[in-house]
């Protein structure tokens, strides 16, 4: 003789993020009231909470995660309760910040023959910049962000190789 089973009522919510999907399900019926808030990580608060007793997390394929036991069982917060063996959230890729948008020449500096395409920047708190760059045959006159990198800060001073002294202000 197999364990027993229960069915409920119940609401199933897919909740997808560009990390995948999982499956929110809450045991619900016609007076269940409750706001739910997303952290775009797969981490649930809930507020408000009327009719619910339990809930769940699952992966797409419905392998449990986590489920949840609400106050009207646990008799104070919302339990989390994360069985052994159970199925790993999706990974969450973090999101790509201090892109650069925009350069502003700060030194124009001197030794900079023809102007570059390509040239990768050195310096700042980010990484990946590249430019194109104009010359007037000795300084920098003119310059184009092709690619703003990652992780750089508004207003840092980032320095153009090939010449010297030629620095650029970024705009994030």
């Amino acid at each position: 003789v197999g364990p027993n089973k229960c069915y409920v009522m119940c609401t199933v919510f897919d909740v997808t993020t560009a990390s995948g999907t999982v499956k929110l399900v809450l045991d619900t019926n016609a007076g269940t009231n409750l706001r739910i808030d997303h952290d775009g990580s797969f981490n649930f608060d809930f507020y408000g909470i009327n009719e619910v007793r339990r809930g769940a997390l699952f992966t797409s394929a419905y392998e449990l995660i986590e489920h949840y036991v609400f106050p009207v069982i646990s008799g104070g917060k919302v339990m989390t309760v994360t069985p052994a063996g159970a199925a790993s959230r999706p990974n969450v890729t973090p999101p790509i910040t201090g892109v650069v948008t925009g350069a502003s020449i700060t030194d124009a500096g001197t030794g900079y023959g023809a102007g570059q395409n390509g040239v990768s920047v050195s310096g700042g708190s980010g990484s990946g910049m590249t430019i194109n760059y104009g010359s007037d045959g000795d300084s920098i006159n003119s310059v184009t962000v092709v690619s703003g990198g990652q992780n750089y800060v508004n207003g840092e001073t980032v320095t153009v190789p090939g010449g010297t002294d030629g620095e650029l202000t970024v705009t994030v």
